[in-house]
Formats: structure tokens, sequence, C-alpha cells
């Protein structure tokens, strides 16, 4: 079978109370030539049904049922090699969150008009209780490459996470996603980690204006995020050392400049978990790892 365009999956637990106004924002978007595809995770709730009920609307969309259950990070690497298998082009999109009508053919446009770049992405809206913001990238971590090569690191790679949301070139894409994706061993700033490395390899392009509307509230910080005090290292030295290790796929750097990418990935990896680790208890690093 002829891949398609582009295709965007949707891995869905229990998503029935959001997924009808992401199903239809997909519906919506001004590129139609796309195949979109629920992946329901076995849920409980009247997801199966919702979804069923929306692919006789619109003959674009297609559902398949996991057999059983899977974990998060297994069920979203189902949906990377689905999409990648099914597309030139894929998207992931969680069953909460929107996006303007431009989205989906202004970053593919980016990536068609910029073969060299396998992640294309704009800007995110991050919608609260209480406030809205609007998170747009720090300039100074474009070129990456050409600025390491000058001994010039940022502080940090200021990137949304939702940029994990983007669309990716199926060919070399999805590779990236897929090693990176599981290696921190959970859902928790997976997002972040997987993006970082197509940032240092300049392997992204940036459109101003098309936007990812994310509602917050999904408590996946509760759900997720690590919670004794060896973990919350392990996890924020796992992240350090792993976006560290893409100098190794980079050209050739003086050792005054790896120091500083990994101090660079330390505050990343500070500031990205959001675990704040007193001072007395870092040594535990070493006697971990």
């Amino acid at each position: 079978m002829e891949k398609a365009k582009l295709v965007v999956v949707f891995p869905i637990y229990n998503g029935a109370q959001t997924m009808r106004k992401s199903l239809q924002c997909i519906a919506d978007q001004d590129f139609s030539d796309f195949r979109a595809i629920i992946v329901d995770n076995k849920s409980t709730d009247a997801t199966l049904e919702i979804a069923r009920e929306f692919c006789t609307k619109d003959s674009r969309f297609e559902v398949i049922e996991q057999e059983r259950h899977l974990g998060v990070i297994y069920n979203f690497i189902f949906c990377i090699k689905l999409g990648a298998e099914k597309g030139e082009y894929f998207c992931l999109r969680a069953c909460d969150d929107l996006s303007t009508s431009d989205y989906l053919s202004a970053l593919l446009h980016a990536l068609e008009q910029n073969p060299d770049k396998l992640l294309a992405v704009g800007s995110s809206e991050r919608i609260d209780a209480d406030k809205t913001q609007i998170l747009k990238p720090e300039p100074n971590i474009f070129n990456f490459q050409e600025n390491a090569s000058q001994g010039k690191v940022p502080r940090g790679l200021r990137f949304p996470s939702e940029w994990f949301y983007g669309v990716y070139r199926s060919a070399g894409g999805a590779e990236i996603l897929l090693e990176r994706w599981p290696a921190l061993g959970g859902p928790w700033c997976a997002a972040s980690y997987a993006v970082a490395e197509f940032v240092m390899r300049d392997l992204i392009v940036w459109v101003d204006g098309p936007m990812y509307i994310f509602f917050r509230g999904s408590e996946s910080e509760q759900l997720y995020a690590a919670k004794s005090i060896t973990h919350k290292i392990q996890q924020r030295w796992l992240y350090a050392v792993g976006c560290y290790r893409v100098v190794d796929k980079l050209p050739p750097l003086s050792w005054n400049t790896r120091r500083k990418i990994f101090k660079m990935a330390w505050r990343d990896a500070r500031g990205k978990t959001n675990y704040r680790i007193r001072r007395h208890v870092l040594h535990k690093i070493r006697s971990l790892f």
C-alpha cells in the first residue's frame, strides 16, 4: 500500500471527555490530504465508541485497538512506528490538545522546503486555569553545531516540550525518536529529552505562526514523575548524560566546549524534570552509577 503524505496518530487511553474536540481539530485543518489513526490503548471509558463514531463521519480517520493495555512508553513506541510505516511524514497528537488550523500545512511545507530537517515545529500556547502562556524558543538554541564549533554553548536549550507533537519526516525522524523516547525509563520529561537531539543536531525547522495548544491539568506530573530522592537523582543524571552524549554525533569539539555542553545538559535536566535536589544528596550519583 502506498504511503500517505502525512499520518496523524492519536495514542489514546480513556480520552472520552476531551477527544472529540481534538479529533475535530485535525479534521478541520486547512491541509486535508492526511490519514488519521486513533490507537485505543484498551480504554475503560467510551473512547472506542467515540472513535468508531467519528470514523463513520470522516473516512480519513480509522481506529486500531490494542490487544492489551500497554504502558505509555510502549504505546507511544507503537504509534511512532505506525506513523513512520504509513506516512512520508507523521505527527502524534494528544487527545486533549488542539492546534491552529494551519498547523499541519505550515509544518509540512517547512519540511518540504528544508530537506535536511527532520522535525518541523511551531510555537506553543499553554492554557492553565488562571493564565495563558505563549511559548517560543530562545534564538540562541539554533545553529547549535556551528556555534559549538566556536565554543559558544547556550546556558540551556529553551524550547517548548510540545515540540514533541510537531511534524516528523519518517525517514530519519522516527529513528531518533525510537532511540530516545524510552531512554529515561518513563514518560516524565521524555518529550523534551527526545526533542533535545533534534535541536543539538540542527534537525529542526521552526515556523513562527502555527500554534500547538496545550491544556494543563492532566496531572501527568503526579502520575509519572519520580517520587523518591534516589529516582529523582537517577532521572536527572540519565537526562543530562543522554543529552551530553549527543556530542558523539556532532563534529569534533574541544574538551572545554564538551564541558560546557555537559553543564548545559545538567541545567536542562534540572529545569525539565523540575527536580530540585539539595547539594548534600548529589554525592549519591557516584554510588548509583
